[in-house]
């Protein structure tokens, strides 16, 4: 296959912004945000925010078809196949849902090639045979502070969930090792779970949505599947055996399910996604 030619809003970028331009000849990220005329506006649902979390599906960006949150695949596949577009770096978008939801709203305002590159597969081949996809990617400016301000609203809810937890005092859960109940706050629970069964998931101060974090582990221990090797036994006595004989009472650290509980990662990732945005000002400098 013969090497895309690329073109559309990345290429057009070069002049947007020959403006905002150094005198060593880059572009800031600052001044890249000049490029956007108008300020971002985030989606919201008619319920706010909670309800727009708890909306069951994501539609396509294009069209009417719907996907479920947990079927992100499928949607990329579907755009993909269906229209054509790619999304680069997915995983680092830290709310898929109101993401998608805004380019769908832009793309009904103005042409996808205004937002998108264009890349010509078989660029060499036949005028039939040619075939453009369209790539959306934070190298656009719009696109790099949707997904900042992004990260900085998930960072934002996170942190005041994590406050409402540790302010509770109405904490109701039961240990997964001995069955005993506990109430008040969730650094009861966590603290015992410590102590008497050597099972520490971390200080309860690290730690957010505490209860699906519980219902997780306690799911897994239902189905018989031990929390560090994750294999899974033939009954509750086997696999509590094991557990406490291998000195498995812990959770298995490079499992990535897990790391939505602990409120460090979503620092890190901002961490991460501001980086990037320093690299790609140096990797894509602009001249004067």
């Amino acid at each position: 296959m013969a090497a895309p030619e690329t073109q559309g809003a990345a290429a057009r970028g070069e002049e947007d912004c020959k403006s905002n331009h150094s005198e060593s000849g880059s572009v800031s990220y600052e001044d890249s945000k000049d490029c956007i005329l108008e300020p971002l506006s985030l989606p919201e649902s008619p319920g706010g925010t909670t309800a727009l979390e708890g909306s069951p599906s994501v539609p396509c960006i294009f069209c009417e078809e719907h996907f479920p949150m947990d079927e992100q695949d499928k949607l990329l596949k579907h755009m993909i196949i269906e229209h054509k577009m790619v999304i680069a770096d997915v995983k680092l978008v830290a709310d898929f849902q109101r993401y998608i939801l805004y380019w769908r709203k832009r793309f009904t305002e103005q042409p996808v090639t205004d937002f998108c590159s264009v890349i010509r597969i078989n660029s060499t081949a036949p005028l039939e045979e040619q075939d453009n996809y369209f790539l959306l990617c934070d190298v656009l400016p719009e696109d790099r502070v949707l997904r900042e301000e992004l990260q900085k609203q998930r960072l934002k809810e996170i942190l005041e969930q994590q406050q409402q937890e540790r302010n509770d005092n109405n904490f109701h859960g039961i240990c997964m090792f001995c069955n005993e109940e506990f109430f008040g706050n969730r650094s009861v629970l966590l603290n015992h779970m410590a102590r008497e069964h050597a099972f520490n998931i971390g200080l309860p101060d690290n730690i957010v949505n505490c209860n699906e974090f519980l219902c997780t582990l306690q799911k897994k221990l239902d189905n018989l599947q031990c929390l560090y090797c994750e294999k899974t036994f033939r009954d509750k006595n086997t696999l509590k055996d094991h557990m406490r004989k291998k000195q498995h009472r812990r959770i298995n650290p490079k499992n990535r399910e897990y790391d939505r509980f602990y409120v460090i990662n979503y620092l890190v990732s901002l961490s991460l996604h501001n980086l990037k945005c320093i690299s790609m000002n140096k990797i894509f400098p602009r001249a004067v």
